[in-house]
């Protein structure tokens, strides 16, 4: 169950983001509330996998992994649908030796779900004793309306934690804080709840420039404007990536996205395939994508942004691989992996009080 003063962090079902949820220290665990959002863009099965492999993970530490199937059809794990063929999973252990008791979820639903739809995740919410996760997504001159909603899950509404979702916000403007005001009234209207948490991101879709670049952190900065007036609402953000899942195809560049206490931090440069006249370290060797990460990697822990190595299991790689070590860099998943590691202990660390 999520504890009364924690961070929420949106993540997708990927390698990278459940690698980095898999090796999160149990401090910053004990201050972070993951949501899982499974999307249509990569197989359902593996998606599910891995939601399956960072709750038991989790479990291991008394902390419950939040999980959003919304966009997943239903049909592939029928006639149960995602969420509950993920409680099905976790209600037997890993093999013949593992009899410990079921282990739950916070299953979690949208304002656009359907009655019927949001009726079953009150069931799931009350099986695994959890409760339920309802994201609101807000928009300006959109009415906020959730009572059918919450009639429909048939749960005590203490067990909900409702999520104010903004998606991606490119800057903070008044007229988000009023968004978000008019909204918390509204959901307050329905009564007493578990939590109230505001979610958005401010990561770009893509990163356009090469080289090193600053940007504030926006889904910070109105969070603080809002919980100035409603102290109670917690802070939720999308970790390292942008709010709406992108096309995967392979880049051409490689980047970097680094959170610290003045906003994020950005490298990026060219996959260069052929070698590098300049590349006299030993790295010419590497694959190109290997080697481009290894140089952002040494760029990064030269600034004076960088936690230090103990920071976190990310930043601890981060540091290995700028001094030569690590042999994973090649993956595809380990800019975000090493990333993600590293917002997780940021955000455990983030000061929470408005």
């Amino acid at each position: 169950m999520p504890h009364d003063r924690v961070t929420w962090v949106a993540l997708r079902a990927k390698e990278g983001e459940a690698e980095a949820l898999a090796h999160a220290d149990e401090s910053h665990l004990g201050r972070v509330q993951p949501l899982m959002i499974l999307d249509q863009g990569t197989s359902a099965g593996k998606q599910l996998a891995r939601a399956e492999r960072v709750a038991r993970h989790l479990r291991n530490h008394d902390r419950v992994l939040a999980v959003d199937a919304s966009d997943v059809d239903p049909s592939a794990f029928a006639p149960t649908g995602a969420l509950g063929e993920l409680v099905d999973r976790l209600s037997y252990g890993t093999d013949l030796f593992d009899v410990g008791p079921p282990i739950p979820i916070l299953p979690a639903l949208r304002d656009s779900t359907s009655l019927r739809e949001a009726a079953g995740i009150g069931r799931l919410g009350e099986e695994t004793g959890a409760g339920v996760a309802l994201r609101i997504r807000l928009t300006a001159g959109r009415t906020v309306e959730v009572a059918s909603v919450i009639d429909a899950l048939k749960v005590d509404p203490r067990t909900i934690d409702m999520v104010l979702d903004l998606g991606f916000v490119e800057a903070a403007p008044a007229e988000h804080v009023d968004v978000i005001h008019a909204a918390v009234e509204v959901v307050r209207a329905t009564g007493p709840l578990r939590s109230i948490v505001l979610l958005s991101g401010s990561v770009p879709s893509q990163l356009s420039r090469l080289g090193r670049w600053h940007q504030d952190r926006h889904e910070e900065q109105l969070w603080r404007e809002v919980s100035a007036q409603h102290d109670d609402v917690l802070f939720g953000d999308y970790g390292v990536v942008h709010p709406k899942p992108t096309k995967g195809w392979r880049p051409r560049n490689i980047a970097v996205r680094y959170t610290c206490p003045a906003g994020w931090a950005y490298w990026r440069r060219p996959i260069e395939e052929s070698d590098p006249a300049d590349a006299d370290d030993g790295s010419i060797e590497e694959p190109p994508r290997a080697r481009a990460f290894r140089h952002l990697c040494r760029e990064l822990i030269d600034a004076d942004i960088f936690a230090g190595p103990d920071f976190s299991w990310g930043d601890h790689k981060l540091s290995n691989a700028a001094h030569g070590a690590e042999k994973t860099l090649g993956r595809p998943s380990s800019p975000i992996a090493f990333a993600t590691s590293h917002h997780l202990a940021y955000l455990a660390a983030l000061d929470l009080a408005a």
